[in-house]
Protein backbone atom coordinates (compact mmCIF):
# COMPACT_ATOMS: atom_id res chain seq x y z
CA UNK A 1 0.00 0.00 0.00
CA UNK A 2 1.43 3.68 -1.14
CA UNK A 3 0.96 5.80 1.78
CA UNK A 4 -1.44 8.92 1.63
CA UNK A 5 -4.12 6.77 -0.67
CA UNK A 6 -7.54 6.44 -0.30
CA UNK A 7 -10.34 4.18 -1.15
CA UNK A 8 -12.63 5.77 -2.61
CA UNK A 9 -16.33 3.92 -2.84
CA UNK A 10 -18.56 4.71 -5.91
CA UNK A 11 -22.23 5.90 -4.24
CA UNK A 12 -23.98 6.22 -7.51
CA UNK A 13 -24.84 2.77 -8.21
CA UNK A 14 -27.37 1.88 -11.46
CA UNK A 15 -28.80 -1.23 -11.77
CA UNK A 16 -29.03 -3.00 -15.52
CA UNK A 17 -30.94 -5.55 -16.46
CA UNK A 18 -29.58 -8.05 -19.02
CA UNK A 19 -31.22 -10.93 -20.86
CA UNK A 20 -30.37 -13.96 -23.15
CA UNK A 21 -32.37 -16.73 -24.05
CA UNK A 22 -35.28 -15.60 -22.12
CA UNK A 23 -32.76 -15.23 -18.88
CA UNK A 24 -32.65 -12.05 -17.23
CA UNK A 25 -29.66 -11.60 -14.71
CA UNK A 26 -29.55 -7.89 -12.78
CA UNK A 27 -26.20 -5.95 -12.11
CA UNK A 28 -24.70 -2.99 -10.52
CA UNK A 29 -22.54 -0.66 -12.25
CA UNK A 30 -20.71 1.92 -9.95
CA UNK A 31 -20.71 4.50 -13.36
CA UNK A 32 -21.94 7.74 -14.13
CA UNK A 33 -25.35 6.84 -15.74
CA UNK A 34 -24.75 7.09 -19.40
CA UNK A 35 -21.74 4.25 -19.37
CA UNK A 36 -23.62 1.80 -16.68
CA UNK A 37 -24.74 0.00 -19.66
CA UNK A 38 -21.85 -0.13 -21.74
CA UNK A 39 -19.85 -0.95 -19.13
CA UNK A 40 -21.95 -4.43 -18.21
CA UNK A 41 -21.93 -4.76 -21.84
CA UNK A 42 -18.46 -4.96 -21.82
CA UNK A 43 -18.63 -7.88 -19.33
CA UNK A 44 -21.27 -9.48 -20.74
CA UNK A 45 -20.66 -9.54 -24.85
CA UNK A 46 -23.10 -8.58 -27.48
CA UNK A 47 -25.18 -11.18 -27.31
CA UNK A 48 -26.93 -9.77 -24.40
CA UNK A 49 -30.07 -7.07 -24.62
CA UNK A 50 -29.02 -4.99 -21.95
CA UNK A 51 -31.16 -1.93 -20.16
CA UNK A 52 -30.91 0.34 -17.71
CA UNK A 53 -33.52 -0.08 -15.20
CA UNK A 54 -35.27 2.40 -12.50
CA UNK A 55 -34.60 0.32 -9.60
CA UNK A 56 -32.41 1.33 -6.91
CA UNK A 57 -30.36 -0.28 -4.12
CA UNK A 58 -30.80 0.20 -0.27
CA UNK A 59 -28.37 2.23 2.03
CA UNK A 60 -27.45 -1.17 3.23
CA UNK A 61 -26.96 -3.04 -0.13
CA UNK A 62 -24.58 -0.15 -1.60
CA UNK A 63 -22.39 -0.77 1.46
CA UNK A 64 -22.75 -4.49 0.83
CA UNK A 65 -21.70 -4.15 -2.31
CA UNK A 66 -18.98 -2.35 -1.76
CA UNK A 67 -18.15 -0.98 -4.95
CA UNK A 68 -15.16 1.08 -6.19
CA UNK A 69 -15.76 3.88 -9.04
CA UNK A 70 -16.56 1.78 -12.24
CA UNK A 71 -17.30 -1.19 -10.34
CA UNK A 72 -19.65 -3.88 -11.46
CA UNK A 73 -20.93 -6.67 -9.61
CA UNK A 74 -23.79 -9.36 -10.09
CA UNK A 75 -26.60 -8.70 -8.27
CA UNK A 76 -28.10 -12.35 -6.74
CA UNK A 77 -31.85 -11.38 -7.19
CA UNK A 78 -33.93 -8.51 -8.46
CA UNK A 79 -33.94 -5.44 -5.91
Amino acid sequence: MFAGMTITYASGIYVVAATKDGKTEYWAAATPRDDAVATIGCRLGPEWLMVLTDKKLTTDAVAELGLRSYGIRKLDHAT
